[in-house]
């Protein structure tokens, strides 16, 4: 019995972290940019990540601290990384609006 809880915790211990990591729809979090891109399309912003959920924020610059608040969540059809719409605010900064969203 003591065996089958230790390895049923280990596992939960594995596996739970790993879940709980992507971001969620409904769910705010604060987010640093970690990175600056330029799209021809979208113009420049800055990506921060929720586990594997990419945040745009439209001219964001590194290392910026944001609140967010995800809004929808889907997969880019052109990447196919997984993206969130949100709506952010910037921490300590005036900037506020929506995320660039996956097309």
């Amino acid at each position: 019995m003591r065996k089958f809880l230790l390895t049923s915790a280990v596992a939960l211990w594995v596996v739970l972290p790993a879940m709980a990591q992507d971001a969620q729809v409904g769910k705010e979090y604060d987010i640093t940019i970690d990175s600056e891109q330029n799209n021809q399309y979208t113009g420049p912003y800055g990506e921060a990540k929720v586990g594997s959920v990419a945040f745009d924020i439209p001219n964001a610059k590194k290392a910026e601290k944001y609140h967010v608040k995800v809004t929808a969540i889907a997969k880019n059809q052109y990447t196919g990384a997984t993206q969130a719409s949100c709506d952010f605010q910037q921490t300590g900064g005036n900037a506020k609006g929506m995320c660039i969203g996956a097309p």
